[in-house]
């Protein structure tokens, strides 16, 4: 799973909790309870949400990584750079 390395118990917690959900939601809808099936469908969509925040959270860490590597490439100093952004 593409998260970072202090979110990846969270994600995994989501993706079993994910997976709870759909089974949970399919017993409910085999069982005609439809008003619950919706509620453990719903619960799954924010589950998911939340995993890919942690995912996009992941993605901009990389794309910073990949920028600050860019820029030592060419000798720019990062830690002036950051200096001079704070003053």
């Amino acid at each position: 799973m593409n998260v970072l390395e202090n979110d990846r118990q969270l994600a995994e917690k989501l993706v079993n909790f994910g997976a709870l959900c759909l089974l949970q939601a399919r017993l409910e809808l085999i069982h005609d309870h439809f008003d619950e099936a919706e509620k453990w469908a719903k619960e799954f969509l924010r589950c998911k949400r939340d995993l890919d925040e942690l995912i996009k959270r992941k993605q901009r860490h990389d794309e910073l990584v990949r920028i600050v590597e860019t820029m030592k490439e060419r000798g720019i100093d990062i830690a002036l750079v950051m200096r001079k952004g704070n003053e």
